[in-house]
């Protein structure tokens, strides 16, 4: 009797100790997009190098998120960054309008960065760097991405994430802009780099 009545409690004990697991993991947190983060593209033609960036963050987006501690993930969900893309400027207006146009910006303004997974970060140390994926979604087009971030905890709760991808305009099904009978012409490969801050609410 006495050893029927110790099983029964120490799967008692599992089960409860299961149940909170599982509600720490579906707890969720957010992280507020900051104005200040940008987003930097650079490209190169057959004759000089360019750089598009849009340096100010206007949508006030929020990233959800659970913390997977048995994965030691964070999974978002529905959690995204919208950029517009005709905020890009190239610092040359010819230039800034080819791009535009080879990202069809009248037809999908929008380029649109779904956040997905990222791994779990020290909250006391800096300049970690960690790896999350994302869908970038441009044109009508989705591409599935693992991106490097650099991660930097500041103080107000605050978080400062840096990361870098080469793309190439025909993941998204996307010519690169040609110029003057072809005689200048955009190479396939871009650069993106961004620069995010987060506020934790």
């Amino acid at each position: 009797m006495r050893v029927t009545a110790l099983i029964i409690f120490s799967l008692f004990i599992l089960n409860a100790a299961f149940i909170k697991k599982s509600v720490q993991n579906s707890s969720l947190a957010r992280w507020v997009v900051e104005r200040n983060s940008s987003l930097k593209i650079q490209g190169e033609t057959n004759i000089n190098s360019f750089e598009c960036d849009v340096t100010e963050y206007l949508k006030p987006d929020t990233l959800v998120y659970s913390a997977n501690y048995a994965t030691k993930t964070l999974s978002f969900t529905n959690s995204s960054l919208v950029v517009d893309i005709r905020r890009f400027d190239c610092h040359n207006k010819f230039i800034t309008d080819d791009f535009r146009s080879a990202l069809k910006a009248d037809e999908t303004p929008n380029l649109k960065i779904i956040f997905l997974t990222i791994d779990q970060f020290s909250s006391n140390s800096n300049n970690q760097v960690v790896k999350g994926i994302v869908d970038v979604q441009l044109a009508h087009s989705i591409k599935r991405t693992e991106i490097d971030y650099t991660i930097k905890v500041l103080p107000g709760n605050r978080i400062q994430m840096n990361g870098s991808h080469v793309f190439t305009f025909s993941d998204f099904n996307l010519k690169a802009p040609r110029k003057l009978a072809g005689l200048i012409r955009t190479k396939n490969q871009i650069k993106v780099n961004f620069q995010l801050f987060f506020k934790a609410i």
